[in-house]
């Protein structure tokens, strides 16, 4: 590859990640409106999803549903102040040890740990970005 391809590469990618944020925003766009439509227009199901039929045949797309997920996340405080009432806070606690970074490099500077020792525990890792810098 020449410079001359290479610069070719780089002006594609410029010009193919600017039509991209572009397309990004417009798809936002209408994902919003058609959020709203499903809504205004849509009819809930036995499982709770609002759904509007639209039987297209240029996609093909039967129907547009709003899916409804549940999901359940512990509330720590509620969860908290109810076991102790029933003496369960106890039982229900798990402590799960966790290595301590700042008492390791403690040990280190205390010159209880090596420089090899410290390198061994905290590898270096190395990741590459493609930067394009204008002007």
């Amino acid at each position: 590859m020449n410079l001359n391809e290479f610069k070719d590469f780089v002006r594609q990618n410029f010009t193919l990640k600017d039509r991209i944020d572009e397309l990004t925003a417009i798809q936002s766009e209408v994902k919003k409106s058609i959020r709203e439509g499903v809504l205004e227009l849509g009819e809930e199901n036995e499982r709770g999803h609002i759904v509007v039929e639209i039987n297209d045949d240029v996609t093909g797309i039967r129907s547009v549903m709003n899916q409804r997920k549940v999901s359940k996340v512990l509330d720590i405080e509620v969860a908290e102040e109810l076991l102790k009432e029933k003496g369960l806070h106890e039982r229900c606690i798990q402590m799960i040890p966790v290595l301590n970074e700042d008492e390791i490099m403690s040990a280190y500077y205390d010159e209880l740990l090596t420089e090899s020792d410290i390198d061994k525990m905290f590898p270096s890792k190395v990741s590459w970005a493609l930067v394009n810098n204008k002007g």
